[in-house]
């Protein structure tokens, strides 16, 4: 390769990295996720048998085979695994409960119709949340926004084009190739380890893809943290 080929890499790799940068921060700004302390303007309807406290929201509800699913949580500790049914479930756990609030203020939209789910979680980090999304695994897309926090994803049992987009933290993706058709990973600053049999680590300004033997695609994008690939056992 020559010098003049390896500048002109540079040169587009950073424009790439400023515009995740800026996208980033669009994604941190959009939606009413700032994360700040202030309550959604909005706040969705709870179902009969939905649970809800202090400290404790739990959700379920139906979706068909085949639906989207969008979630967007602004700063949590989220993970992502199977419904092993139909059924979704969400689970917030709030660590430091708020006087005179419960966990359904913080939720600023639980949307669901034929063609999917929409689930906005306004969870400011002082909040110290956790949040479970339990998935069936025969919807077609799964979109999932996080400005601030950890994400554990068992992408094994749930399949189709997911794409994971992080502001500000660490993902944690726990699957095997035959999870997957293709995986691409996008870090700005950070790095990317992949702990499975001859996996590798890369630092800095991250662009890695793979191909695996599954169906489906795994994207992920993260402006500023980490990424680790771990086996399913």
């Amino acid at each position: 390769m020559t010098t003049a080929l390896r500048r002109k890499q540079a040169v587009l790799y950073c424009i790439v990295a400023s515009w995740l940068l800026l996208a980033g921060r669009a994604l941190a700004e959009s939606r009413s996720m700032s994360c700040d302390s202030k309550l959604p303007a909005t706040h969705a309807q709870l179902a009969e048998g939905d649970q809800n406290t202090a400290n404790h929201l739990e959700l379920s509800r139906k979706i068909a085979s085949g639906a989207s699913v969008d979630l967007d949580v602004c700063a949590a500790d989220l993970t992502i695994t199977a419904s092993g049914s139909d059924i979704l479930r969400v689970t917030v756990d709030i660590g430091n409960p708020a006087q005179k609030l419960t966990a359904a203020d913080y939720l600023q939209a639980f949307d669901v119709s034929p063609q999917g789910l929409t689930l906005q979680l306004h969870l400011p980090k002082d909040v110290r949340a956790k949040v479970v999304v339990a998935l069936p695994a025969a919807i077609a897309k799964l979109d999932i926004d996080l400005v601030s926090g950890n994400l554990s994803f068992q992408t094994d049992r749930i399949g189709g084009k997911r794409e994971i987009n992080v502001v500000r933290g660490h993902v944690e993706l726990v699957g095997n190739a035959d999870s997957y058709a293709s995986l691409h990973v996008d870090v700005v600053m950070g790095s990317f380890h992949d702990h499975r049999k001859g996996g590798e680590d890369h630092h800095f300004m991250v662009s890695q893809s793979l191909s695996g033997t599954g169906k489906g695609s795994i994207e992920i994008n993260v402006v500023a943290g980490r990424v680790d690939i771990k086996a399913w056992d």
